[in-house]
């Protein structure tokens, strides 16, 4: 395949992509539209400027009897520590793993596993491979990669599976996540310049 040809199809994962979090996200606005219009009108029958209003008079909430101190029993917070580059890949490649082995009954997603493996000699087994950070490499390797994935998003059962799958966050996270640390190992490191105090 051409350079062309891995550009329209890297430019097709990135549209699905897109496409999926953009619709993740009207879902999520709608909902929280209609959760804030149900809280609104959520059984109070007097309003001002579509403010509820409630007339009832706040119930006394009990009061606890005095505590004697007691220097033996502090509490102690722990700041949870941020995972490391390579955990969070780690965890990233986990989480799409885990999000593909819910679709792996389905069988268009069956279809075109099985289609995948066959046509890179069973190099790339699932559409996991392709979220991931090896995406150039493996299109550069089997250009018949492409055409698998056209010929399987013709079909609108496994375009629809393929749209759900996108539209997970955690899957949409997860992949940036992953091209991201690709990106940052593909380009060299830039000297930053020296603050002046």
């Amino acid at each position: 395949m051409s350079k062309k040809s891995y550009f329209l199809i890297a430019v097709m994962l990135a549209a699905l992509i897109y496409m999926g979090a953009a619709r993740g996200y009207q879902w999520y606005e709608r909902k929280a539209a209609e959760k804030a219009a149900l809280e609104a009108t959520d059984g109070n029958a007097f309003t001002f400027q579509s403010v509820p209003v409630s007339l009832a008079a706040p119930m006394p909430e009990p009061v606890s009897r005095p505590v004697a101190f007691d220097p033996a029993q502090t509490a102690i917070f722990l700041e949870t520590v941020p995972l490391a580059g390579d955990k969070q890949q780690q965890q990233a490649q986990e989480t799409i793993e885990s999000i593909l082995a819910d679709y792996q009954e389905d069988p268009q997603m069956k279809k075109f596993n099985e289609n995948l493996s066959e046509a890179t000699q069973g190099k790339v087994e699932n559409l996991g491979a392709l979220g991931g950070a090896e995406l150039i490499k493996i299109l550069q390797e089997n250009p018949q990669v492409g055409k698998v994935v056209q010929e399987s998003m013709q079909n609108p059962e496994f375009a629809k599976t393929v749209e759900q799958i996108f539209t997970n966050p955690q899957f949409v996270e997860s992949i940036k996540q992953l091209q991201g640390a690709a990106a940052g190992m593909a380009q060299p490191p830039q000297s930053q310049p020296k603050n002046a105090q």
